[in-house]
């Protein structure tokens, strides 16, 4: 779905972001990487998400258990059967290029068969890691195998593995001639290191973490997600430096960005968003009747707030003012996390969040928040709530 506030396309699992796509500035140069064991269930995300991305790519390399156990990642490689059905599928049903990553097998020999078997399906590229199904980043890249890929193929192959030695932008190009490969895929020192890319050379580890933070303010992106990569970006600095160490115990995305000095960042992107919520024109979903503002702010506030400061509370009196019946609530038990959205009706209109909420508490207080901003009554409720 289309979000105006930020100029973003999401890709939504109930109200969970699960891709955050800005269309301009991404768009054009993302490519998409799924993992997969089923030609049809791959054929349905490409048609779903071939319009907002330059290309697309299943990951057959991938070793770790949750990936393997699933038939997928680095499992294909001994499946050339379903690979090919796999690929040929995509190729069939794209309007982009399709490629596809793989590792290295037991023998040279073995991987430029299998490699050559994915060409023949018509993908537009493959990416080689350079390391066996077993093997893990401490163990040796073979450069060598990948670059006996490069020579047997007339597709461009791109090198991977090479994380470990890469340790400065000039280094990209190393990587890649020692392969022969028309181009590299960086993973863990791109996350590491996001500043790997530049010719200029490295930013400091501060300057990537702020960097990175001003993204995660500007596309409001999730705590988990946020946590994740400011850790990876510290690696062992999290023990030793008070900010990680801040990081490590934070809860919230507010809380990462007062420990690097980016409280102001938060704050202003917060409350830009908080200014086109407030103007947006509240029309209901078509199907349910139900306007939906999917905001919600931390049960802390509400504590601090108890009793007639309260958004339901605000809502009542509002009622109670213009002679009109309290709101009813109506609550949804979300069986897949437990947890609970509320539906508040009144005046012959709906209003909901469908970010869930640990209790029913919260749940109807989220709901009478939307109610009042739908109801342009937001002012009467004092203090900043909203996340």
């Amino acid at each position: 779905m289309s979000t105006q506030i930020l100029g973003t396309i999401d890709y939504v699992i109930e109200t969970d972001v699960v891709l955050r796509i800005d269309p301009k500035k991404e768009a054009p140069r993302l490519v998409l990487q799924i993992g997969t064991n089923d030609p049809q269930r791959a054929v349905e995300v490409l048609k779903k998400t071939q319009k907002d991305v330059a290309a697309f790519d299943v990951n057959m390399g991938c070793p770790k258990p949750f990936s393997i156990s699933g038939g997928m990642g680095a499992a294909l490689l001994k499946q050339p059967d379903k690979v090919k059905k796999i690929l040929t599928a995509l190729v069939d049903a794209a309007e982009i290029p399709i490629s596809c990553k793989i590792r290295v097998h037991e023998t040279p020999e073995e991987t430029i068969k299998f490699a050559k078997m994915c060409e023949s399906c018509g993908i537009s590229a493959i990416g080689v890691h350079g390391r066996r199904r077993d093997e893990r980043p401490g163990d040796l890249n073979r450069d060598s195998e990948v670059r006996e890929v490069a020579e047997a193929l007339k597709i461009p192959v791109i090198a991977n593995g090479g994380s470990g030695m890469i340790k400065c932008f000039e280094d990209i190009e190393t990587f890649r001639e020692n392969t022969g490969a028309s181009s590299v895929m960086i993973a863990r020192k791109a996350l590491s290191n996001p500043s790997i890319f530049r010719k200029e050379g490295l930013k400091t580890m501060t300057e990537d973490i702020e960097d990175f933070l001003d993204f995660v303010c500007e596309y409001d992106e999730n705590f988990t997600a946020t946590k994740y990569v400011v850790q990876r970006i510290l690696g062992g600095e999290q023990e030793f430096d008070p900010r990680g160490r801040e990081t490590v115990l934070s809860a919230t995305v507010h809380e990462i960005c007062k420990a690097w000095n980016r409280s102001e960042k938060f704050e202003e992107f917060k409350k830009a968003r908080l200014r086109h919520s407030h103007k947006r024109h509240f029309v209901p979903d078509p199907e349910t009747g139900i306007c939906f503002v999917d905001i919600s702010f931390p049960p802390k506030r509400l504590r601090v707030n108890a009793g007639a400061g309260s958004p339901k509370c605000v809502l009542n009196r509002y009622c109670d003012e213009i002679s009109e019946q309290r709101p009813i609530y109506h609550l949804i038990h979300r069986g897949s996390d437990g947890r609970y959205e509320a539906i508040a009706e009144l005046l012959g209109k709906k209003f909901s969040s469908r970010i869930p909420q640990p209790n029913k508490k919260m749940a109807e207080q989220v709901a009478a928040l939307v109610a009042l901003m739908g109801l342009e009554q937001r002012e009467r409720l004092a203090g900043e709530w909203e996340d």
